[in-house]
């Protein structure tokens, strides 16, 4: 196989969105302990300050009146949390948004004292008389006013979470896109290959070029249909037996062809026709020019966490005799552009975690080993479904 080198390839995967569940209550359950918060240092004012004038402390009433003052507070928050929603202090109006905050914020206070606190005297049986309204709406200000600085809070925080998912779904998009990308340049060239190697057999042997052809017309017909990105080795494989079918009724027995693949590594997820690229490869640029014929071995196992692949063929080898890999100096060959394609989807799906690299063994010929983070795809289905 004479090929220029491959330099080992991987990509940096997508982080993964955080669950919101915690950002939907924070809001509501923030006020609730703010507001019981208030209610026991009123409590505790107000029982300290009878102990003050040597009388009794209700401890029990003076909590229930503190808490029915202050938990009326809570109907008013909807409201605000809307108005800071539609109003936050920000670009482009700041100051307009500001002044319609305090605005809202002390109607908010007049409206507490108004309308709830008749409701305070009805449920805790006990008269709100030892401060005047000034006092208590300039009390029910400040608190709310701190509702405000927390639900602004609450509101750059969602609005940061929200444009980090943009920019993940935006990258997402990306990738998928590029994959997508990579995918369609990959098909036009394993499609032109195999016509090409039928149009070769058609005058030497019409009928195998003609069971060549339904045969292909078969394998085309499941790659289209599958559009998965990802699929089981296992599913690798079956795909790959049909080309290297195609393959041997171009070549006959002059090629021989070996399978090493662990049963315990048939269920691993591999690239969508990662492995066809490099058959090929060995079968066009390593074992065609052969008149004595060759031998191709096929491997998969696992080391480790990384599954690893392997491609070997016993042909014409690099045209160099040090080790080499491929890279951008071959891409525009035909020999090279299924390596590329193959090398830019490592890169896309697992970063750094995956290579793709061809060396000469020492018996000859080339050898293609592709290393990948081991996942089982059994496994991630059952974890999916619970």
């Amino acid at each position: 196989m004479t090929t220029s080198g491959e330099e080992p390839t991987s990509v940096h995967a997508v982080e993964p969105v955080a669950d919101s569940r915690v950002e939907r209550y924070i809001v509501p359950v923030g006020a609730v302990v703010l507001t019981t918060f208030f209610a026991i240092l009123f409590a505790l004012r107000g029982s300290i300050a009878s102990i003050d004038r040597g009388e009794e402390p209700e401890w029990t009433q003076q909590l229930g009146w503190s808490l029915a003052m202050w938990w009326t507070c809570l109907p008013l928050l909807p409201p605000l949390a809307a108005l800071v929603r539609r109003f936050p202090v920000g670009r482009p109006h700041p100051w307009r948004n500001a002044g319609l905050l305090l605005l809202g914020t002390m109607t908010a206070a007049w409206l507490r004292h108004v309308v709830f606190s008749p409701v305070v005297v009805v449920l805790s049986g006990v008269a709100d008389g030892q401060a005047s309204a000034f006092a208590r709406i300039l009390t029910y200000f400040t608190v709310f006013l701190v509702m405000v600085a927390l639900l602004h809070a609450v509101h750059y925080y969602r609005a940061e979470r929200a444009r980090e998912r943009r920019e993940a779904a935006l990258a997402r998009g990306l990738a998928e896109a590029r994959l997508a990308a990579l995918r369609t340049q990959l098909q036009p060239h394993f499609v032109f290959n195999v016509l090409n190697a039928v149009t070769t057999l058609l005058h030497a042997d019409p009928m195998a070029a003609d069971r060549m052809l339904t045969r292909f017309a078969e394998l085309l017909r499941v790659i289209l249909h599958d559009q998965a990105e990802e699929h089981t080795l296992e599913r690798e494989l079956d795909l790959l037996a049909r080309y290297v079918e195609l393959m041997q009724l171009r070549f006959g027995d002059r090629i021989s062809v070996e399978w090493h693949v662990e049963d315990a590594v048939l269920g691993a997820t591999v690239p969508y026709l990662v492995l066809q690229p490099l058959v090929e490869n060995a079968y066009e640029h390593g074992l065609a020019s052969r008149v004595s014929g060759g031998r191709l071995r096929i491997a998969a196992s696992r080391v480790g966490d990384q599954l690893a692949l392997m491609v070997q063929d016993d042909g014409v080898g690099l045209v160099a005799n040090a080790e080499t890999r491929t890279g951008p100096a071959e891409a525009e060959t035909n020999q090279g552009m299924g390596l590329r394609i193959t090398r830019d989807r490592l890169r896309q799906l697992y970063a750094a975690q995956s290579s793709l690299v061809l060396e000469p063994p020492p018996e000859g010929g080339i050898r293609a080993r592709v290393t990948l983070p081991y996942r089982d795809a059994r496994t991630e289905s059952a974890a999916s479904a619970t």
